[in-house]
């Protein structure tokens, strides 16, 4: 059972919307999805139309439980929706971390809830803790549990500064605890209309490069509306934005579980005044085959990358291929998540500039990167639904300056950027996860083990 605790001191940020999201995006799946709820708000009720006056048994009176060998499920868990089990809260819940409330006179009273849940973990596959906006007990017996942390930050003015105090107050409850946790900041609330928020959300990656989850939560009111109904956004509407933007969190979730066998060091850099400095987890989780999830996806895409690559050496050597669209290709060739497969990589001059692009015949589209004589030309496929950007250290790693824009005509994405000389790194946002280029094989592993594409803009020898 892989355990996530959603954390943040700072109210408003999105932490139940976040949990309550994404336990029911794992639920749809086919995944058996446990929420606890360890906020006395007991929000995560209310947001799954549990009725709350109808709560007998809550999270309080597992935790105090004196024999938790002897506990009964059905009396505390109620199922919120197919796959998805809720452990509710009350207000008593509020009271349980203080002096003479219950837990803090328990010898166990940080590990309360680990036990609970190992004796749970036979039943589930996932389980979402939404922790209180405090740090205490509750909080500390979360992080105890859980294996993986995610911080909701809203890119609102005081979103940095909150998540950097943030993540070294979760530092140090990490370093008395002793137990190794995988930790992500995931960016909420975002308007894509706000300069303010567009470049809180480029500060926040700069800050927090590789460490914040490339996935971006915007701010839709029909998230509201869900939760006015008592039901998850992939319920009341799985076509809406919001529930593509949980479905593709939850993608990047799975292809990003911690690694087993390795000790996860939560932040690096302790020094002081040295940058914190999250893990990079990396690498498909296991199945109950043991194969990974995903790799049959991988698999696939690998086939129809050389596939693609075969018809394009075919539509070189063959004349009555010339004429083929461009859609050919792309619907044999969808945009890729992950890298597989790279082609190489050549070194094309034009108006003084040099550019690594990915080889391609004239005689058939050239994905990756290709010259101009305006500027580099980003090119992908991808059908006009996609959403396609190109962040870079020459955009600042912003995920919204540089938009592909799609052609009909040509079936593909592309977009011409004006970058001075220099070698430069970047990465594609394809409906917002990030990846490295597959048509670039020009890459760079960067300091979280993840492949970043490589870009060389020189002079040519006459210009000045």
């Amino acid at each position: 059972m892989r355990t996530f605790a959603i954390v943040n001191q700072k109210g408003g940020s999105g932490k139940t919307t976040c949990a309550i999201n994404l336990a029911a995006i794992f639920a749809h799946r086919g995944q058996r999805t446990l929420l606890v709820d360890m906020d006395p708000q007991s929000h995560c009720a209310t947001g799954l139309g549990v009725p709350e006056g109808c709560v007998e048994k809550s999270v309080s009176e597992v935790l105090l439980h004196e024999d938790l060998s002897q506990l009964d499920p059905s009396e505390f868990l109620w199922e919120a929706a197919g796959n998805l089990d809720l452990l509710p809260s009350t207000m008593r819940l509020a009271g349980l971390e203080a002096p003479g409330g219950g837990l803090y006179q328990l010898p166990d009273r940080d590990r309360r809830l680990a036990r609970v849940l190992e004796l749970l973990a036979g039943r589930y596959d996932r389980c979402v803790i939404d922790c209180p906006p405090t740090i205490g007990l509750l909080t500390f017996n979360a992080l105890r549990a859980a294996r993986e942390t995610l911080i909701p930050v809203e890119t609102g003015f005081f979103a940095l500064r909150g998540a950097e105090k943030q993540c070294r107050t979760i530092q140090q409850l990490i370093d008395r605890l002793g137990h190794p946790i995988a930790c992500h900041l995931i960016a909420t609330l975002y308007n894509a209309d706000s300069t303010l928020a567009t470049d809180i959300l480029a500060a926040l990656r700069r800050r927090f490069a590789g460490q914040i989850v490339p996935v971006v939560i915007g701010e839709h009111e029909v998230l509201r509306e869900a939760v006015s109904f008592g039901q998850p956004v992939i319920e009341y509407a799985p076509q809406s934005a919001a529930a593509k933007e949980y479905e593709q969190l939850a993608d990047w979730l799975e292809d990003h579980p911690p690694r087993r066998g390795v000790e996860i060091e939560v932040m690096a850099g302790r020094r002081s005044g040295s940058r914190p400095s999250f893990p990079a987890i990396s690498g498909p989780p296991p199945s109950a085959s043991g194969a990974p999830v995903g790799q049959s996806r991988a698999a696939e895409l690998a086939r129809r990358l050389r596939d693609a690559r075969q018809q394009e050496q075919a539509r070189a050597t063959d004349p009555a291929a010339v004429d083929e669209p461009a859609s050919a290709l792309t619907a044999q060739a969808p945009h890729p998540r992950r890298l597989v497969d790279p082609q190489p990589t050549a070194t094309c001059t034009t108006r003084g500039t040099a550019v690594a692009v990915a080889s391609a015949t004239s005689r058939s589209p050239a994905y990756g990167v290709q010259p101009t004589e305006h500027g580099v030309r980003f090119v992908q496929p991808g059908d006009a639904k996609c959403s396609i950007v190109v962040a870079g250290d020459f955009n600042h790693w912003s995920a919204t300056a540089n938009p592909l824009r799609y052609s009909p005509q040509l079936g593909v994405h592309h977009a011409i950027v004006d970058i001075p000389p220099g070698r430069y790194q970047y990465r594609l946002v394809i409906d917002g996860v990030w990846q490295a280029d597959p048509y670039n094989a020009n890459v760079q592993l960067n300091e979280y083990g993840e492949h970043n594409s490589v870009l060389v803009v020189g002079q040519s020898k006459g210009s000045t």
